[in-house]
Protein backbone atom coordinates (compact mmCIF):
# COMPACT_ATOMS: atom_id res chain seq x y z
CA UNK A 1 0.00 0.00 0.00
CA UNK A 2 2.84 2.43 0.61
CA UNK A 3 4.82 1.54 -2.50
CA UNK A 4 7.75 1.30 -0.29
CA UNK A 5 10.67 -1.19 -0.52
CA UNK A 6 11.43 -3.16 3.20
CA UNK A 7 14.47 -1.43 3.32
CA UNK A 8 12.54 2.06 2.80
CA UNK A 9 10.06 0.72 5.57
CA UNK A 10 12.65 -0.15 8.28
CA UNK A 11 15.15 3.30 7.75
CA UNK A 12 11.79 5.12 7.93
CA UNK A 13 11.46 7.47 10.78
CA UNK A 14 8.22 7.14 12.71
CA UNK A 15 7.57 10.90 11.72
CA UNK A 16 7.91 9.79 8.03
CA UNK A 17 5.65 6.45 8.42
CA UNK A 18 2.76 8.61 10.09
CA UNK A 19 2.87 11.61 7.67
CA UNK A 20 3.01 8.81 4.63
CA UNK A 21 -0.81 6.98 6.58
CA UNK A 22 -1.78 10.20 6.94
CA UNK A 23 -1.46 11.77 3.56
CA UNK A 24 -2.51 8.01 2.00
CA UNK A 25 -5.81 8.27 4.44
CA UNK A 26 -6.13 12.20 3.36
CA UNK A 27 -6.60 12.28 7.29
CA UNK A 28 -4.07 14.76 7.36
CA UNK A 29 -3.90 16.77 10.87
CA UNK A 30 -1.30 19.33 10.02
CA UNK A 31 0.54 19.36 13.52
CA UNK A 32 3.65 17.47 14.51
CA UNK A 33 2.83 13.85 15.23
CA UNK A 34 5.78 14.10 18.56
CA UNK A 35 6.74 17.08 20.37
CA UNK A 36 10.67 18.90 19.88
CA UNK A 37 10.36 18.41 23.45
CA UNK A 38 9.79 14.21 22.85
CA UNK A 39 12.53 14.20 20.57
CA UNK A 40 15.18 15.47 23.15
CA UNK A 41 13.95 13.48 25.82
CA UNK A 42 14.48 10.31 23.39
CA UNK A 43 17.64 11.32 21.89
CA UNK A 44 18.75 11.64 25.87
CA UNK A 45 17.71 8.37 26.58
CA UNK A 46 18.89 6.61 23.45
CA UNK A 47 21.53 8.52 21.70
CA UNK A 48 21.37 10.41 18.48
CA UNK A 49 21.73 8.45 15.51
CA UNK A 50 22.76 9.38 11.85
CA UNK A 51 19.81 11.10 9.67
CA UNK A 52 18.55 9.16 6.42
CA UNK A 53 18.99 12.60 5.00
CA UNK A 54 23.07 11.99 5.24
CA UNK A 55 22.81 8.76 3.72
CA UNK A 56 23.71 9.04 0.07
CA UNK A 57 22.07 6.24 -0.92
CA UNK A 58 18.80 7.63 0.46
CA UNK A 59 15.59 8.73 -2.10
CA UNK A 60 12.72 10.73 -2.12
CA UNK A 61 9.49 9.46 -2.71
CA UNK A 62 8.57 9.64 -6.34
CA UNK A 63 12.72 10.76 -6.58
CA UNK A 64 14.85 8.96 -9.28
Amino acid sequence: MLGWSPEMFWKATAAEFEMTVEGLSGNVRGRPFISREEVRRIAAEHGVRPSLKANSNARTIGGV
